[in-house]
């Protein structure tokens, strides 16, 4: 599996000529503690409905060329969860067209998940972080 750095991750979203969903796509995969906050634009699929979700996401975003997979950390839910869309557009690939643009698509997972990215950005650069709740993720 493939990681991208926080700060690589946040140029693609402050960068104003690129937009979310057709240059690049986060998909956070938690549950409950996407209520602490999250990344902007964050497209937020459970990592328990990937199976099932993993379709819908390749038939939207098959154009764009970097989808970003994360959870809290990014240690258990994120990787697996990436590692089940791969496979899904693994059997994908052999039904498609040989130009199809989900060939040059990249899945990475956010190292360090939200929990580093909300350390890194939340007094620095506020608005990397949406939805922010101090008192959650003190219970944290």
């Amino acid at each position: 599996m493939n990681y991208i750095e926080a700060k690589v991750l946040a140029e693609y979203i402050t960068d104003p000529n690129l937009k979310s969903g057709k240059d690049y796509l986060v998909v956070d995969v938690r549950d409950e503690d996407y209520n602490v906050g999250h990344i902007p634009n964050a497209l937020n699929i459970p990592a328990h409905d990937m199976y099932v979700k993993a379709g819908e996401i390749i038939d939207k975003y098959s154009h764009v060329p970097l989808i970003v997979f994360h959870c809290m950390q990014s240690q258990q839910r994120g990787p697996k969860a990436a590692r089940i869309y791969r496979e899904i557009v693994k059997q994908r690939l052999s039904i498609v067209p040989a130009d199809d643009p989900l060939f040059k698509q990249e899945t990475m997972v956010l190292r360090g998940g939200f929990y580093d990215w909300a350390l890194l950005f939340l007094k620095k650069q506020p608005e990397l972080v949406e939805g922010f709740k101090q008192e959650i993720w003190e219970m944290l």
